[in-house]
């Protein structure tokens, strides 16, 4: 059951946005009709019958999905927040990092802020365009390597451990940063489990919506996808705050490219 769950989330979380939505529309129109044709048919085999707890199943259901729509949303809100509070870190201590390189010496502040330079440019990408590959994410702990390899030198030497640490300690944040960003971004998601039970929620919602329609003659198409556009949207949008790397609720890199703007213009 565990492995199910976490193959779910994994083929969801590989899916495109659009098919998502498309597929959430439909399932979420079937249910429905599933929903009117079974109250149909309990409504001809019990014309008398009261349903007046039909409407008591409704909201209560109602309830639940919007808890746990509310639920899902925040955690990815939260995390999108996460996402653009971390750039913004990281903006700061890269620079931080390259104003301090002065502290070193000079051969070694200048092969410092050549990797800076390089590594900066490294994340300075568009990731609607632009996939975060392996390859860069490799040489980026590369740089980090050889960036405290400098550091590591320096210590040999016996350098004024005053200086040394003007440069180490902003150079240890950049690397705590950058850590953090890849588990957060490309890590962290919504588990299986709660993709499951969200839309096992929603169709059942939305069956008992359509019992209700179908129990009391409801036939309205307009209502039905109205319906199935509203929490597709919702179920999408949740989606795609879930995703760093793809859709249109990306976090905006605008701080890394205007830092790799001002470095250039430093040269």
């Amino acid at each position: 059951m565990d492995d199910l769950a976490v193959s779910a989330g994994n083929l969801f979380h590989s899916l495109p946005l659009s098919f998502v939505y498309i597929c959430t529309v439909l399932l979420v129109l079937a249910a429905l009709l599933l929903g009117a044709l079974l109250g149909r048919v309990h409504r001809r085999r019990h014309r008398n019958e009261k349903e007046s707890s039909i409407g008591t199943a409704v909201t209560a259901t109602l309830g639940l999905l919007a808890f746990l729509l509310a639920f899902t949303f925040n955690m990815t809100a939260d995390r999108y927040q996460q996402r653009k509070a971390l750039l913004l870190d990281e903006v700061n201590a890269i620079y931080t990092a390259y104003l301090r390189a002065d502290f070193l010496e000079p051969q070694a502040a200048e092969r410092a802020r050549e990797l800076l330079e390089e590594y900066v440019d490294i994340r300075d990408f568009n990731p609607a365009r632009e996939p975060v590959t392996p390859k860069n994410l490799a040489r980026s702990e590369e740089i980090h390597r050889l960036l405290w390899q400098l550091v590591s030198e320096h210590a040999r030497r016996q350098y004024n451990p005053g200086y040394l640490r003007q440069f180490a300690e902003p150079l240890n944040t950049v690397i705590s940063f950058h850590y953090s960003r890849v588990v957060v971004g490309l890590e962290y998601r919504i588990p299986g489990p709660i993709w499951l039970g969200l839309y096992f929620i929603t169709l059942l919602a939305m069956v008992v919506i359509g019992y209700q329609f179908g129990i009391h003659r409801g036939r309205s198409l307009q209502v039905a996808v109205a319906l199935a556009l509203t929490f597709a949207t919702v179920i999408v949008l949740i989606a795609d705050l879930d995703r760093a790397t793809e859709g249109v609720l990306l976090v905006d890199q605008r701080p890394m490219s205007e830092l790799n703007r001002h470095l250039r213009e430093l040269r």
